[in-house]
């Protein structure tokens, strides 16, 4: 899969997570019920699960990361 296709499927997957956490967590947490830290910690969460999936896209079936030493090396 070309790099830029895997980077935007990567991305976009986190949107959902983002955009509800977006609407629901700022009134809870000027409410009080959750704490303020939660907002950054979501957002860095949701970027290791964008690498992770940016990753898990490059693979191929076989299991081996597309590269110089998996194509053509003996």
């Amino acid at each position: 899969m070309p790099h830029h296709i895997r980077l935007r499927v990567s991305l976009l997957s986190t949107l959902p997570v983002l955009a509800a956490a977006a609407l629901v967590l700022p009134p809870l947490a000027l409410a009080g019920l959750l704490p303020w830290s939660l907002l950054p910690t979501l957002a860095l969460a949701q970027g290791v699960q964008a690498c992770l999936v940016f990753r898990r896209l490059g693979r191929t079936p076989g299991g081996t990361v597309p590269g110089p030493t998996s194509c053509g090396a003996g």
